[in-house]
C-alpha cells in the first residue's frame, strides 16, 4: 500500500497514523478517520513524502472512493484546505483539479460548495481545462453551469457552437475575450514560433470531446487542419488527436475537410495511424487504413 498510495507521512511525528488515516481515507472508514483527526488535528493538513494531503489522496485519479463525500466533509470539517497545491511552489495542482481529472462530479461539488474556485487558484481556469482535455465531460458540464469562465477553446470543447461567434468581430478576427490558451498540463509543450495558435488549440479541445460542429465551425473560420500547435503534452495535428480517440465520426470529418493521413508528429515521426495502433484502437485502425493510411 506504501507505493501505491504514498502513505509516508512527511512529518516524523505522524509515521505511525498517517498510513492509517490514508487507508481510512480509501476505504471509506469514515469513523476510523474521524477518530485520527480528533487525536491528531495536525492530520487534516499533513503532507506525505511526495506532497499529497489527505484531501488530495480523496481526490485522486480514478476517484469516485466509497462514502467519498463523507469523508471528504469530515476532512473538511477538520480544517482541510481545499485550495492546497499537491506539491511545494506555484505549480502543484489542487484537489478540485484532482477530482475534475477523475470526472468526479460529486466530489469536485463539494470542493465547490465549500470554497474551492471553479476557474481555479488565482483564475488558472485549470479545473475546466483538465475536465475537457481528459473528457471528463460531467465534470467539464458541471464546472460550466457552475459558473466557470468559458473561452473560445472551452466553448469548442464544451460543444457550445451558439457562442463560438461571439468570440470574433466582424472581420473574423478573434477578439481579447477569446483567450488566452490554458494549458491543461504542467510543462506544457511551448509555442514554437510568436504566431497565435488560439483556432487551432480550440479545435483539439473540440476534437478531443467529440464536437463535431465546433470542428466544422472553427474550420470555417480558419482554423488550420494540419497545424500542430503547442500547449499540450504532444504536438500532432487534430487528425493525430482522433486516433487516439475512439470517433470514427471525427476521424471520417476531419479527412473529408483536408486533415493529412499522412502527417508524421515531430518527436517520432508517428502518423496518425500509429497513434492509433499504439492506443489499440482497432476500429479506427481499420478505418485508416480503408482511407488510405498506411506507416
Amino acid at each position: 500500500m506504501s507505493e501505491k498510495y504514498d502513505d509516508q507521512a512527511r512529518d516524523p511525528a505522524l509515521a505511525n497514523v498517517y498510513p492509517r488515516a490514508v487507508r481510512a481515507v480509501k476505504t471509506g472508514n469514515v469513523e476510523e478517520l474521524a477518530a485520527l483527526l480528533k487525536q491528531y488535528p495536525e492530520l487534516a493538513n499533513a503532507r506525505s513524502q511526495q506532497s499529497r494531503t489527505l484531501l488530495h489522496h480523496l481526490c485522486d485519479w480514478p476517484g469516485h472512493y466509497p462514502r467519498e463525500l463523507e469523508t471528504g466533509r469530515v476532512l473538511i470539517g477538520a480544517g482541510a484546505d481545499v485550495d492546497v497545491r499537491s506539491a511545494d511552489g506555484g505549480t502543484g495542482e489542487t484537489p478540485l483539479q484532482w477530482a475534475v481529472s477523475s470526472d468526479d462530479a460529486a466530489m469536485a461539488g463539494l470542493l465547490i460548495d465549500n470554497g474551492a474556485s471553479v476557474d481555479g487558484l488565482n483564475g488558472d481556469l485549470r479545473p475546466l481545462a483538465q475536465a475537457l482535455f481528459y473528457g471528463c465531460r460531467e465534470c467539464a458540464e458541471m464546472l460550466w453551469r457552475r459558473g466557470a469562465r468559458i473561452t473560445l477553446e472551452f466553448a469548442a470543447g464544451l460543444g457550445l457552437t451558439s457562442l463560438l461567434p461571439e468570440f470574433f468581430d466582424e472581420e473574423g478576427r478573434l477578439l481579447p475575450h477569446a483567450g488566452p490558451h490554458t494549458p491543461p498540463i504542467d510543462h506544457a509543450i511551448p509555442p514554437r514560433h510568436a504566431g497565435c495558435e488560439l483556432l487551432e488549440q480550440a479545435l483539439i479541445y473540440a476534437v478531443i470531446n467529440d464536437r463535431m460542429d465546433c470542428v466544422s465551425e472553427l474550420l470555417d473560420r480558419g482554423a488550420q487542419i494540419n497545424a500542430m500547435p503547442s500547449g499540450f503534452h504532444f504536438l500532432g495535428t487534430p487528425l493525430h488527436w482522433a486516433a487516439g480517440g475512439g470517433s470514427a465520426a471525427m476521424v471520417e470529418l476531419l479527412v473529408r475537410r483536408g486533415a493529412d493521413i499522412h502527417a508524421a508528429a515531430p518527436k517520432d515521426n508517428a502518423t496518425p495511424l500509429r497513434v492509433a495502433e499504439n492506443r489499440n484502437g482497432d476500429d479506427i485502425v481499420r478505418l485508416l487504413r480503408e482511407l488510405g493510411a498506411t506507416r
